[in-house]
């Protein structure tokens, strides 16, 4: 099957997720996925990949792990058992949170491990495709563990990875189908090494594919595609330093960097260098023009350029001659990051329109920034009552109505970027390949694997987004 975009991501936690996708999709298409020679090792990968499905979506909604219920281990699942029930309001108000519980209620492997079925070479088939999924699910979990937290999603990366999850669970939700009939015909020694009967494993994989994981997976997938969302989590403390830039995927996360380091601006940021910040994004509109092929978001980026270029510190002045200068090194490693980005990349397009889809946000922010300042008094205006040639330099008064030049020219700014921003169309990472090779291989599916979950009306309610923490970051790359 063909899997769109291999290679043009590079992320590690992209590139684990890829092929356990990958592999889903190739037993998808496969008319016997599970010979009954080969439950063991079926049930061991689909247990091994299922863990890794519950520890993403746990740490991407911050859900914390349940004390297990007493009684049969076997019978626990791979993640923690809910008493909370998927109802169709839930999976129409809140899929991510279905989708969780029908993960952690899918059934543990029962007593076997996957060092007692993996061997070193395979033959072709399913027995290879298994191996590969276990190996996979494997390498994913602890690539998540393990990967610099700057790579980590965030806001629209972070439901792409969702949407991963969505998808690949949804695809074991159809294996579950295969797995139960095959246990059907389980011979003894497949039962004395799996130690359970026929009856039982049947009963449980039958369960698992009817229990909502296709439905919620559907769900959560379709609702990942819809356009902008708040965000799943992202999984990190907030921000104090600058991210490093080091993929495209990390110039969106790089830009709510910028966001949140003039929200939380731990001192006064001086007019000049609110002014820098501005001629920066004005920078990375350009870089946008550059990168892209629409002619649209060519012309709408350089409206917005001109727009930014227009903002001055002029009529203002600072009585602290200090500014934090954190949020203007965030955006010094965007450029330089940019700057070596050739238009021949084949992320290109993917972040020019990820530098337009940002606009709005930065410049709200910097709009916020620059009230903000005036309020607290750390940014002086004329004396309105002054009419001498040199300028009294006094602080705004709350009551007044006149603005500073450079808070109206943001305001005419806002207009550009949101007209940049719809320019730049849909998330321009809306699945990554996993989601992508899954929902291929849907697409050819025999009738024993249709899809049949209730139908839905169309909804714009979205789940709320808990958040995750994590307690490192990372200075810029000098």
């Amino acid at each position: 099957m063909s899997i769109t975009g291999v290679g043009a991501r590079t992320d590690p936690w992209t590139r684990a997720w890829h092929d356990i996708g990958h592999r889903v999709a190739g037993l998808l298409e496969n008319p016997q996925p599970v010979p009954v020679d080969l439950l063991p090792l079926a049930v061991a990968s689909n247990a091994a990949t299922i863990r890794s499905l519950v520890t993403v979506h746990r740490d991407l909604t911050r859900r914390e792990t349940a004390n297990r219920p007493t009684g049969d281990a076997k019978a626990t699942g791979a993640g923690t058992a809910s008493s909370e029930r998927i109802t169709v309001e839930l999976l129409e108000t809140n899929p991510v949170r279905a989708l969780g519980i029908a993960l952690d209620r899918h059934p543990a492997t029962p007593g076997v491990a996957l060092s007692d079925v993996l061997t070193t070479n395979p033959p072709p088939g399913p027995a290879r495709l298994w191996h590969d999924l276990a190996r996979a699910a494997v390498v994913a979990a602890d690539v998540w563990r393990n990967a610099d937290p700057a790579s980590r999603p965030h806001r629209d990366q972070a439901w792409s990875l969702m949407a991963d999850v969505a998808a690949i669970g949804q695809g074991l939700a159809h294996l579950d189908d295969d797995i139960a009939r095959a246990a059907t015909r389980m011979p003894h020694a497949v039962q004395v090494q799996l130690g359970t009967t026929p009856g039982v494993l049947s009963d449980r994989y039958a369960a698992a594919a009817t229990a909502g994981l296709r439905a919620a997976g559907e769900r959560t997938r379709h609702l990942a595609a819809q356009g902008p969302l708040p965000d799943v989590a992202p999984l990190r403390q907030p921000f104090t330093r600058p991210a490093a830039v080091r993929l495209p995927a990390h110039v969106p996360y790089a830009q709510a960097a910028t966001v949140e380091l003039l929200d939380r601006a731990t001192g006064p940021v001086s007019p000049r260098d609110l002014t820098y910040l501005t001629r920066a994004q004005a920078r990375l509109a350009e870089h946008a023009v550059r990168l892209t092929d629409d002619p649209v978001l060519a012309h709408a980026a350089r409206q917005h350029t001109a727009q930014l270029h227009a903002v001055t510190a002029r009529q203002l002045q600072t009585v602290e001659p200090a500014s934090d200068q954190r949020a203007l090194h965030q955006a010094q490693a965007l450029l330089t990051y940019l700057a070596g980005m050739d238009t021949a990349h084949p992320d290109s397009g993917r972040v020019a329109a990820a530098i337009a889809r940002s606009q709005p946000d930065v410049v709200d922010a910097l709009h916020r920034a620059a009230r903000h300042q005036l309020a607290a008094g750390t940014w002086l205006v004329p004396n309105p009552n002054e009419r001498a040639t040199s300028s009294i330099w006094v602080r705004q008064a709350p009551q007044s109505e006149w603005q500073p030049d450079l808070v109206h020219r943001l305001v005419e700014a806002r207009t550009t970027a949101h007209t940049l921003a719809q320019a730049g169309g849909p998330n321009p990472f809306p699945d990554t390949d996993a989601a992508v090779a899954v929902a291929t291989a849907w697409q050819g599916l025999p009738p024993r694997l249709a899809v049949n979950p209730p139908p839905f009306r169309p909804t714009t309610a979205r789940p709320t987004a808990p958040s995750r923490a994590t307690n490192r970051a990372h200075d810029v790359e000098r």
